[in-house]
C-alpha cells in the first residue's frame, strides 16, 4: 500500500466537498476551501474515536459550530472513517437524507450536535466540556483515568459575533474548561463583505482577558502549524482558542471575496479540479483513500479497548449502587423514578408559593438520580431552582451539580444542550419574562429532542412592582408554539408533581412554569391526570352553566370566580389546563368529556397566547392580558386590567 499523501488528500476532500455542493446547487464553497487542512488536521491526527464504536463514551467530540461547512465535515468523515457512503454524499442537502445542509444530531452517529445558527455550537462544545469535567472528577481514579476526551469545536467570524460565544467563553474562561479546543476559521469575510482587518487582533485580546489561551496559525494552509497548535493546546491549562488564518475560497476564482461564501460556478469547480489534480466527481484516490483509513484506525486501535480495561478495573471497586449510575449515565439510561411513592406530601410546603415546593420535588430528584443537575442565571435566590445537597460547579469542585450560569440566559440554555448531549438529566431556571433571551437554545433543545428543563418563574404580571420588563405577556405563546416542547404550567402541588414525573419519564424537552404566588390545592387535582392535558377537577351539582378553564395560579382564581358565581345561581365546571397542546393529543372523544359541545366556555390565563382560542368560539370567551404592564402592586394591576373578581364576575355574567 501506498504511503499517505495528505495534501493529495486535504485537496481530494476539498473537491468531494464541492461535488456535493455542486450536486445540490447550493451550499458554502468558501469554507469548503479555506477549512479543509483543519478539518482534516482534527479527524486525521488529533481527535481519538473508535471507527467501529462512535458512541464510546471516552470519544473526543467534535461540534461544527460553523455549521455552514456541513458538506466539509461530511466529506473528511467519509474519508476517515468510512460512516458516510458515496451515494449519501451526492444526496446532500436533498428531503431525508442523512446529509442535510448543516449538521443535524442522529443523522449519523459522527454528528455530536445540530448546529447551523451561528453561536450555538460554540455554547453546546462548552457544555460538553463541563460534563466531561464533571465526569472526570466524580468517576477517575487515582491511577486511573476514566473520562479524559477532549471537545473539538470549529467556528467562523459569525460565531465570535453572536453574543452567545462571548456568555460562553466568559463562563469557559472561569471554570478553566482546558478540554476544550476551539479552532477559529479567520478567513476575514463575511457574507455581506471584509472584516476590519483589526479584527482577530481584539479577538485574541478577548478571549485572553476571558481566561483562554490564544494560539495563532499564520498560513492556514500548513498542515503542520495547524497540528502543532492543536497538539499544544492539548496540553494547556486553560480552553484553547486556535485562530487559524486562512483564505476563504482558497484557489477559486472568487477567493478572498464574499462571492465564494454561497456561490460555485461550474466553470469555477472545473478549473479548481484541474489546479487541485483531483479525479472525477465523487471520487478519492482509492490508495490514498485506504492509507489514511488505516492510519486512522491504527492511531486510535487500542483506545477503546484501553478504556475498557480501566472500566473493569474501576467498576471493581465500585459498590453495586455506584455501578449502576456509572453505566446510566454512560448509556443515557431512562429514570425509572417513581415520585409518587418516594415524596412525603407531609413535608411539602404547602403554605408556601410553588416555586418553594418545586425546591423540594427537585431535591427529592437529586437524592435519587445521581445524572440530575442543573442552575439558574444568576437567579437561584428568586427561582429556587437549586440542589441544596449538591455542591457548587467550580474549579475547586468539578462534581458539583449547581451551574453558576450567571445572568447568561442563552449560553445556559445552549450549555445545557451539551450537557443533556453527555447523557446528563439537566435543568436551567430563570424568570419567564427572560424566555425570550435564550429562544435560540430553546429551539435547538426541542431540534435535538433533548431532555432539558427549563424553569420559568414569576410567570405573570402579578409579580408586580418591577413593572413591564419583568412581566411576562407574550412568553407562555412564545414557548407552545415550539414544535416538541413540552410546556407545563401546573396550578398546585399534585400537578407539579405529575409533571416532574412526565418529565423523567418521557425524556424530552420541557418547559416548566411555577408560579412565584402561592396558590392553593384542591381534592380532585391529580398527578395522573395532568397527562391528559386538561382535565375536570371541579364540577357542578345541577346543571352546567359555563366551563372555566386556567392553568396554573389562574386555576386558583377559577375556584373563587366559581363560589362567587354560586351566589348569582351560576353554576360553573372548573378546567385545569397544566398542557395545552397535550389536550389537543386526546382523543375527540375524551376532549368533548371535559369540553362539551352546546356549553358555554370561558379562558382565564393571564397570557396572550393566542392559540388558547382553540378551546372557545370567540375572543369574548377569553379573559386574558393583550398588552404589556405596569408597576405597580399585585391589586394594582388586577384592577387596571379588570383581571380583579368582580370585573371578571361581570365578563363571565355578559358572556353567558
Amino acid at each position: 500500500m501506498s504511503k499517505l499523501n495528505e495534501k493529495k488528500m486535504i485537496d481530494d476532500i476539498r473537491l468531494l466537498a464541492l461535488d456535493m455542493i455542486d450536486n445540490a446547487g447550493s451550499g458554502h464553497p468558501g469554507i469548503a476551501l479555506s477549512a479543509a487542512p483543519m478539518m482534516y488536521s482534527l479527524f486525521a491526527n488529533h481527535m481519538v474515536y473508535d471507527p467501529e464504536k462512535p458512541d464510546w463514551p471516552n470519544r473526543d467530540r467534535f461540534v461544527l459550530s460553523a455549521g455552514h461547512a456541513s458538506a466539509l465535515m461530511y466529506a473528511t468523515i467519509y474519508a476517515t472513517t468510512g460512516d458516510f457512503t458515496i451515494d449519501e454524499l451526492k444526496n446532500f442537502r436533498h428531503l431525508n437524507s442523512t446529509t442535510p445542509g448543516h449538521p443535524e444530531l442522529n443523522i449519523n452517529k459522527r454528528v455530536e450536535a445540530t448546529t447551523g445558527s451561528l453561536g450555538q455550537g460554540f455554547a453546546t462544545a462548552v457544555g460538553m466540556a463541563i460534563g466531561e469535567r464533571y465526569l472526570e472528577a466524580k468517576y477517575n481514579a487515582k491511577k486511573i483515568d476514566l473520562f479524559n476526551y477532549n471537545i473539538y469545536c470549529l467556528c467562523s467570524d459569525g460565531d465570535l459575533m453572536e453574543g452567545i460565544s462571548y456568555e460562553a467563553a466568559s463562563l469557559a474562561g472561569e471554570y478553566e474548561l482546558n478540554n476544550l479546543i476551539v479552532l477559529y476559521d479567520a478567513n476575514k469575510m463575511t457574507l455581506d463583505g471584509a472584516l476590519d482587518k483589526d479584527y482577530n487582533d481584539r479577538i485574541a485580546n478577548m478571549y485572553v482577558s476571558l481566561g483562554w489561551e490564544v494560539l495563532i496559525v499564520k498560513n492556514g494552509e500548513k498542515l503542520s502549524e495547524i497540528d502543532k497548535a492543536i497538539e499544544a493546546a492539548t496540553k494547556s491549562k486553560l480552553p484553547t482558542l486556535i485562530i487559524v488564518n486562512t483564505i476563504l475560497g482558497i484557489g477559486s476564482e472568487y477567493e478572498n471575496t464574499n462571492k465564494i461564501h454561497g456561490k460555485l460556478d461550474k466553470e469555477d469547480l472545473k478549473s479548481l479540479r484541474e489546479n487541485l489534480t483531483g479525479n472525477s466527481p465523487f471520487t478519492i484516490d482509492e490508495d490514498n483513500l485506504h492509507a489514511l483509513r488505516k492510519e486512522v484506525k491504527i492511531r486510535n486501535e487500542s483506545s477503546y479497548s484501553d478504556w475498557y480495561n480501566d472500566y473493569q478495573a474501576i467498576i471493581k471497586e465500585m459498590d453495586e449502587n455506584d455501578v449502576e449510575k456509572l453505566n446510566d449515565l454512560i448509556n443515557g439510561e431512562d429514570i425509572l423514578l417513581n415520585l409518587d411513592k418516594v415524596i412525603d406530601k407531609e413535608k411539602l410546603f404547602l403554605d408556601k408559593p410553588m416555586r418553594d415546593i418545586n425546591f423540594q420535588i427537585m431535591n427529592v430528584i437529586s437524592a435519587f438520580v445521581d445524572k440530575f443537575i442543573g442552575g439558574s442565571a444568576d437567579l437561584a435566590n428568586s427561582t429556587k431552582a437549586y440542589l441544596k445537597n449538591g455542591g457548587d460547579f467550580s474549579t475547586d469542585n468539578y462534581k458539583g451539580k449547581n451551574i453558576e450560569f450567571g445572568v447568561r440566559e442563552n449560553a445556559m440554555g445552549a450549555i445545557l444542550n451539551g450537557l443533556a448531549l453527555t447523557n446528563f438529566r439537566v435543568f436551567g431556571s430563570t424568570f419567564l419574562a427572560f424566555a425570550d433571551n435564550m429562544k435560540p437554545s430553546i429551539r435547538n433543545t426541542a431540534i435535538m429532542n433533548l431532555p432539558v428543563t427549563y424553569i420559568f418563574t414569576h410567570d405573570s404580571i402579578r409579580i408586580g412592582g418591577d413593572g413591564v420588563t419583568h412581566q411576562p405577556v407574550e412568553q407562555l405563546a412564545m414557548l407552545r408554539s415550539i414544535p416538541n416542547l413540552d410546556v407545563y404550567r401546573p396550578c398546585d402541588y399534585k400537578e407539579l408533581i405529575g409533571a416532574w414525573q412526565l418529565i423523567l419519564k418521557n425524556k424530552r424537552p420541557s418547559a416548566l412554569i411555577v408560579a412565584k404566588n402561592p396558590t392553593e390545592s384542591y381534592k380532585f387535582t391529580s398527578t395522573e391526570e395532568i397527562e391528559l392535558g386538561g382535565y375536570v377537577i371541579s364540577e357542578v351539582k345541577n346543571r352546567l352553566d359555563v366551563i372555566l378553564i386556567a392553568s396554573g395560579s389562574e386555576v386558583t382564581l377559577a375556584m373563587k370566580l366559581k363560589h362567587e358565581l354560586l351566589k348569582s345561581f351560576i353554576e360553573a365546571r372548573v378546567v385545569s389546563m397544566p398542557n395545552v397542546n397535550a389536550f389537543f393529543k386526546q382523543s375527540k372523544e375524551y376532549q368533548n368529556q371535559v369540553l362539551p359541545k352546546g356549553y358555554k366556555r370561558m379562558v382565564i390565563e393571564f397570557s396572550n397566547d393566542p392559540g388558547l382560542y382553540r378551546l372557545v368560539k370567540n375572543e369574548d370567551d377569553i379573559i386574558n392580558i393583550n398588552k404589556f404592564g405596569k408597576s405597580g402592586t399585585e391589586e394594582e394591576l388586577l384592577t387596571e386590567y379588570e383581571l380583579d373578581i368582580p370585573s371578571i364576575i361581570i365578563k363571565i355574567k355578559n358572556n353567558i
